[in-house]
């Protein structure tokens, strides 16, 4: 494998795999073997994932932790072998999907690594603790009996703190992101609820310490052969590090993920210019982009702290959550989504219900409850 980096073939790294693959980090600029990035962008492309993506890697994390747990006291081959073929088939979609779909892992080889543990000279050893089979075994084990659960309970974490904590912020910079960070722990609830209703949430190992080795070298400026820059070395050994790193690093560069409010999709604020609408074609109108829809439709923004908006984003984001886990579909998600917006556009202009009662903020919790809602819009039993 040719591991010189972007643009830069004066530079290798080692090869990548899933316990370790490489950056190269200058700045708010992130290199690998195979892109180069700015930082926050990969943080922006987890929260951007399909929520069916999401959810088959977070089931099969599930399952195959389950497995590890309650199937494994006896390792022989019947055993090694469905152990084996799980973790194949969660490596297969794991290098589509951020951050591994940025590195070059190669699944051949991987898969011939994993296949070892299928042989009786392998399995054959793991009944001693002290062994080289036994800490690849474990290895393998803690890797994958955490890998989509961590990214599920990043995303949530990311996309929360994004619109209750970063939304309120009048300036965007390094300063009031680390402020937004803060209250975020103090206040939000997520974590604990998360705790609460994920299966096998200690094995995600989300943490503020991260899975990650870091030193220096040199690098020629990829734009400029005559420079050369000093450089993080860093080697990852999960993806759930990766996804906190670039999601810090980018805040410490005023960079950071926001929800469209016209689209729902995140897009990476760069600086502080306040906007909340993307840049990409609006679905609706191919022809415009979502911020020139949001300019013209401008008038109906309120301020920040109105209920009607904190209610919408509220419910909004409940529902995402439950979108993101699989629990109603992508269809039913759009379906709500485009009620909460009318809904909240109504009490915006002061319109009244079919009653000729004013539309409040109250009204809407009222409207947005997940029983009221799902009666509403015909969406079925309760979840």
């Amino acid at each position: 494998m040719n591991n010189a980096i972007s643009n830069n073939p004066n530079y290798d790294m080692p090869d990548d795999s899933f316990f370790n693959f490489y950056f190269l980090i200058h700045k708010n600029r992130i290199f690998t073997t195979k892109i180069a990035l700015k930082v926050g962008e990969i943080t922006t492309a987890l929260l951007n994932m399909k929520a069916e993506d999401m959810k088959k890697i977070y089931d099969l994390t599930v399952s195959f932790a389950r497995f590890a747990d309650n199937n494994m006291a006896m390792k022989n081959e019947q055993t090694m072998t469905e152990f084996v073929d799980r973790i194949i088939e969660i490596e297969q979609i794991a290098v589509t999907l951020p951050p591994y779909c940025y590195v070059n892992i190669d699944l051949k080889k991987e898969k011939q690594r994993a296949e070892i543990m299928k042989t009786k000279a392998f399995y054959g050893r793991l009944y001693d603790m002290t062994s080289e089979e036994f800490a690849e075994y474990e290895r393998y084990k803690k890797l994958f009996s955490g890998y989509g659960i961590g990214l599920y309970i990043i995303a949530c974490c990311i996309a929360e703190m994004s619109d209750e904590y970063f939304t309120r912020l009048k300036k965007r910079d390094e300063s009031n992101y680390a402020i937004a960070w803060g209250a975020f722990n103090e206040y939000s609830t997520l974590s604990s609820e998360l705790m609460a209703s994920v299966p096998y949430y200690e094995k995600a190992r989300v943490r503020e310490t991260m899975d990650v080795n870091i030193g220096v070298s040199g690098m020629i400026d990829p734009d400029d052969k005559d420079k050369t820059w000093v450089v993080d070395t860093c080697e990852f050994h999960n993806a759930q590090s990766v996804i906190q790193y670039d999601f810090f690093r980018g805040m410490q560069h005023g960079r950071a993920p926001f929800r469209c409010h016209h689209c729902g999709r995140f897009f990476l604020a760069t600086d502080s210019y306040k906007t909340f609408y993307c840049n990409e074609k609006s679905p609706e109108n191919p022809n415009r982009t979502c911020r020139q829809i949001g300019a013209k439709n401008k008038h109906k923004e309120k301020a920040e702290n109105n209920p009607i908006i904190q209610t919408y984003h509220k419910a909004r984001n409940k529902y995402y959550q439950q979108k993101f886990r699989g629990s109603i579909s992508d269809a039913d998600y759009d379906k709500i989504l485009h009620y909460l917006e009318t809904m909240r556009d109504k009490a915006i202009r002061g319109k009244s219900d079919e009653n000729g009662n004013l539309i409040t903020y109250k009204t809407l919790e009222q409207l947005f409850e997940k029983h009221t809602l799902y009666k509403t819009l015909n969406i079925g039993g309760e979840q």
